[in-house]
């Protein structure tokens, strides 16, 4: 629970003090906010405690002491209140302040979570799913992720899904997976909506549908989510729900690529000694400059010969600079002029700047 958030449960409450501190607070007044907190701190309301232990971890309007921090909120978690419950949890399970200790984080999260705060139940959820802090426990995670997943947190939506699609603390349901990551996948979480693209491109438990495969990969891809570069790539040299089209193709594997995706230079190399031009020259900038292959001057130099005799223009400016620098070639200008001028001739923009110099 966020700071606003806490302070607008003070509209609830009897104190006169409220207007002023949330004028400070919207001013970034935290001295003046820490003062009029203080007393109403020191009254014992946990509210005010919880606020001024986030004052006291942040260093806001007063030097940054997470001992008194820890020691403001576990006052108000000690009175249940689940903000500082969760708060104090966090500390336990990232060690700050006190010595990390996974069990009495999942203690006071799970207070937390069991007053139906939304986060606390995702992360004690998480904590069972794993066995961190409890003796793991899928059906009880499956439980508190669900309950977070009902209150609309995305992580817990897409975790609800990733359980039903493995079986992890109930029975194996693909509808059920897909179902909750379409909510995870719709609120933008690229996961998600990698996984639906992967579901639906595979079939798996449910009727491959290569429409739904390509809207979803593209989501995932457009934010260079690695695995969905790849599975583009495929669509498109396959003919999976779009037009074959090796151009979209080659660059979706070279992003994967890009990315260091297992495969992906497989898959550029295949379609290079398929004597896709554009290819054999991407295969020669991975061996001239290390890409996923060792560093090989000479073979760099026979992919961009490749692409040059098919009158690539990026073929033959690579071609023609390796002569011009003299790498893995005898230095020729002769040589090199002679390709860029090939490649000029095609509106090649760098071997038209070779040229003029």
């Amino acid at each position: 629970m966020t700071r606003a958030l806490l302070l607008l449960a003070f509209a609830a409450s009897a104190f006169a003090q409220v207007d002023p501190i949330q004028a400070a607070m919207d001013k970034k007044d935290y001295a003046t906010a820490i003062k009029l907190l203080r007393p109403i701190a020191d009254s014992g309301d946990p509210q005010a405690q919880s606020v001024l232990a986030e004052m006291y971890a942040a260093g806001e309007g007063t030097k940054k002491d997470l001992t008194q921090a820890i020691a403001l909120w576990r006052q108000a978690a000690n009175k249940n209140f689940a903000p500082a419950q969760y708060s104090l949890g966090l500390m336990y399970a990232t060690g700050q302040g006190v010595k990390r200790d996974y069990v009495e984080a999942a203690k006071w999260i799970r207070f937390a979570a069991d007053q139906n705060m939304p986060e606390a139940q995702r992360d004690i959820a998480q904590m069972f799913h794993s066995g961190q802090g409890v003796k793991r426990d899928y059906a009880a995670a499956l439980d508190y992720f669900r309950r977070a997943a009902q209150k609309s947190v995305v992580e817990a939506q897409y975790m609800v899904g990733s359980m039903y699609a493995a079986g992890q603390g109930t029975k194996t349901d693909m509808n059920e997976a897909i179902s909750w990551f379409r909510k995870a996948a719709d609120a933008g979480l690229v996961d998600a909506q990698f996984n639906l693209g992967a579901i639906y491109l595979s079939g798996q438990g449910v009727a491959k549908n290569p429409t739904e495969a390509l809207a979803w990969t593209r989501k995932a891809a457009d934010k260079n989510h690695p695995q969905a570069l790849m599975n583009l790539g495929l669509m498109y040299i396959n003919g999976t729900g779009v037009a074959k089209d090796r151009g979209e193709a080659l660059n979706w594997f070279r992003k994967a690529n890009g990315q260091k995706v297992q495969g992906a230079l497989d898959a550029i190399r295949a379609m290079a000694e398929d004597q896709y031009a554009p290819a054999q020259v991407e295969m020669g900038l991975a061996y001239e400059n290390g890409r996923g292959v060792p560093k090989l001057l000479t073979e760099a130099i026979s992919w961009y010969r490749e692409a040059a005799l098919q009158n690539n223009a990026a073929g033959q400016y690579n071609y023609g600079r390796m002569y011009s620098e003299g790498k893995g070639v005898l230095q020729s200008d002769a040589e090199a002029q002679q390709w860029f001028a090939k490649a000029a001739k095609q509106g090649h923009a760098q071997a038209k700047a070779r040229l003029k110099r």
